[in-house]
């Protein structure tokens, strides 16, 4: 039995992987303390796992001295055996450095090599220098060594681990190229189990007269990417309003809109809710998180994607390339646009149907949490 720490930023799409890993590893027999922000404690208690509050950790990017002393301070208490740490913070793997404890890096979306990332390749190596300047000042401050790893520089694989870097995706999403860490091991999505949940009295009954629209907002606090998805979730609405569709909307807030919805637009904000609504659903309308799209395939669903990211932008690329998605732009959002693409993903009969249904039986969606729970206790034999 091993006493494990596992140290995310507070976004959702990072958090619930961490539930779901640290689940299994508990099953096991194994102490799981989940390290993040205070926002987030209620869900962790309710998932069975241990707390602590990391408040330093809201900005992965900012604030990585004062993150490091936080987690050290943790770490140095407790006595952990192991450290998992979100590959996209610093702070947490500086603390495994600084204890001289292993760690193991969970990253919460797909390691796009730097050649397919969007944007100008200049400007993204200009910020990386910046970024590395950054985090050498702090790590010297920490009574670290500099980066000897370049990739270690990149804002989602700032916390690489050495050793192993899990990947919370299925490699389908991988287009291939081989330029990952030989370290990668690829789980799947792991998410928290919700049976207590799934027992309770169900969110809601809608009507099945019509086809049912889900769609499912991220979490994010940034405001470029609220306006985004404010700008679709109204598009979507109001078609529904007009009758095209049943529509649900997965919210992590509730509704705070000043005319009342129509009666056949549901806002759902108890979460996690995903694998309770996805199969009332018949299409689904995201912003392409990489754990949302994993959930919505394991279901079987075609969607439509609005990214918000970068690596959404190429998540997306890769699920209308697989044949069960479409993509748009948020520069594209509109009402008429919105109906066009939703009424091709309900046609029945349609290709993306059954190509979502095809996608749904791959082995890899079936069991992540004993594929990352396995590779995390064979590190612990042979490392700890």
């Amino acid at each position: 039995m091993a006493k494990v720490y596992i140290a995310v930023q507070r976004v959702l799409g990072h958090v619930y992987p961490a539930l779901g890993i640290g689940q299994q590893l508990q099953k096991r027999g194994h102490v799981v303390t989940i390290l993040t922000h205070s926002s987030n404690e209620m869900l962790v208690r309710r998932a069975g796992l241990d707390f602590l509050p990391a408040q330093w950790g809201k900005f992965p990017e900012k604030f990585v001295y004062e993150q490091t002393m936080e987690i050290h301070a943790y770490a140095a208490g407790g006595s952990p055996d192991l450290l998992i740490c979100d590959s996209s913070q610093a702070a947490p793997a500086y603390a495994a450095e600084m204890l001289g404890m292993p760690w193991i890096s969970l990253q919460t979306t797909v390691p796009y090599p730097d050649f397919l990332l969007p944007g100008s390749r200049t400007v993204q190596e200009r910020m990386r220098k910046v970024y590395e300047a950054e985090l050498n000042h702090v790590r010297q401050r920490l009574g670290l060594a500099p980066l000897s790893d370049p990739l270690r520089t990149r804002g989602d694989l700032a916390g690489l681990s050495p050793r192993l870097h899990l990947v919370n995706a299925v490699s389908l999403l991988f287009p291939g190229v081989e330029s990952l860490p030989a370290q990668t091991k690829f789980a799947g999505n792991c998410v928290p189990d919700t049976g207590g949940q799934r027992e309770a009295v169900p969110l809601l009954e809608p009507a099945r007269g019509k086809p049912v629209v889900l769609v499912c907002a991220s979490s994010t606090g940034r405001h470029d990417s609220r306006e985004i998805m404010n700008r679709y979730i109204w598009a979507a609405a109001w078609l529904a309003g007009e009758g095209a569709f049943e529509l649900i909307v997965s919210e992590h807030q509730p509704y705070q809109g000043r005319q009342p919805l129509p009666a056949n637009v549901h806002w759902i904000s108890e979460y996690p809710n995903h694998d309770r609504l996805m199969p009332m659903a018949d299409a689904v309308l995201t912003h392409g998180g990489c754990g949302t799209l994993q959930t919505v395939m394991k279901h079987g669903l075609p969607m439509l994607i609005v990214p918000l990211a970068s690596d959404q932008e190429l998540l997306a690329s890769r699920c209308v390339e697989l044949g069960f998605a479409r993509a748009m732009g948020a520069e594209e959002i509109s009402r008429q646009r919105i109906l066009t693409e939703l009424e091709a993903l309900l046609l029945p009969g349609s290709p993306l149907r059954y190509r979502a249904k095809q996608t749904a039986e791959l082995a890899e969606l079936r069991s992540p949490g004993d594929v990352a729970a396995d590779e995390i206790e064979s590190f612990l034999t042979n490392t700890v």
